[in-house]
C-alpha cells in the first residue's frame, strides 16, 4: 500500500451501506412508470452503466422524467441511506494516519453525496469528493477520477492511485483511468469481473479489507520498531 500516494474510494456499496436504498431508489421511479419492479440481482445486473446512461436506455423519450424522480427521492430520502460498513471509518482512520490522501468518486449525485459525507462527519477524511453530475461524464468514464485525482494533487499520476469500489462500474472507471482497483465484492462474490479486470487487490468486505491494511500498518510498525 505505500506504493500509493492517495485512495479513492466509491461510496454506496464501498464505504455504506446502501444496496436496500438505491433498490427502493430505482423502484419508486419504476413503479411510477409502471415497470416491473426490480430485485438487488436486478441493480448489480446493470452496474456497468452510470443512471445518465442507463435510464435513456431504459426509459426513452420518458428518461428525463425518470431522473427527476430519482432526484426528488434521493432529496427527500437520502439520509435513510446512511449506514456505514462495520470498519468503514477505522479503514479511513488508518489508511490517513498511513499519510495517504483520501478521496470519494461516486455515481451517487454530488450534492446528496456531500449531504451524506456531513451527516457522518466525515468530510475531514477527504480532500477531494466528487459526485454524479460534477464532472462532465460520470463512471465508468475516467473524467471525475482524473478529476478527484487532480484535485487532491496536481503532480499525481494514476499509477499514484488505488481506487477502491464493489461494481463493474468502478472497475471500469479505474481501468479506464489507469488506476489500480481494490476490488470489493459487496453484491457475492464475481469470479467473472475478477477474471475479466484482473484487480490489484481483491476483498469480500469493507471490513476485510480494513483488516489487510491494519496488518499493513502492524508490520510496518514492527520493522521500524
Amino acid at each position: 500500500m505505500d506504493q500509493y500516494k492517495a485512495i479513492i474510494f466509491d461510496w454506496d456499496g464501498t464505504l455504506v451501506d446502501s444496496t436496500d436504498w438505491v433498490l427502493g431508489a430505482h423502484n419508486h421511479v419504476r413503479q411510477f412508470m409502471e415497470q416491473p419492479l426490480w430485485t438487488k440481482d436486478d441493480i448489480f445486473g446493470c452496474s456497468s452503466l452510470s443512471t445518465r446512461e442507463l435510464y435513456p436506455e431504459i426509459y426513452g423519450d420518458r428518461a428525463q422524467e425518470a431522473m427527476d424522480l430519482l432526484s426528488e427521492y434521493t432529496t427527500k430520502y437520502n439520509l435513510q441511506g446512511a449506514n456505514p460498513y462495520e470498519k468503514a471509518e477505522a479503514l479511513l482512520l488508518v489508511l490517513r494516519g498511513n499519510g495517504h490522501y483520501l478521496g470519494v468518486v461516486s455515481n451517487k449525485r454530488h450534492e446528496p453525496l456531500n449531504e451524506m459525507v456531513d451527516h457522518l462527519n466525515w468530510r475531514e477524511y477527504f480532500t477531494s469528493i466528487v459526485g454524479a453530475g460534477y464532472a462532465d461524464r460520470d463512471k465508468p468514464s475516467a473524467t471525475p477520477l482524473l478529476l478527484s485525482i487532480n484535485e487532491i494533487n496536481r503532480s499525481m499520476e494514476p499509477r499514484d492511485i488505488l481506487y477502491v469500489g464493489d461494481t463493474e462500474t468502478d472497475l471500469l472507471c479505474a481501468k479506464n483511468a489507469g488506476c489500480d482497483i481494490a476490488f470489493i465484492q459487496t453484491g457475492g462474490e464475481r469470479p467473472d469481473l475478477i477474471r475479466k479486470y484482473a484487480p490489484t487487490y481483491s476483498f469480500m468486505t469493507t471490513k476485510e479489507f480494513y483488516s489487510f491494511c491494519q496488518e499493513q500498518k502492524n508490520e510496518k510498525t514492527s520493522k521500524i520498531a
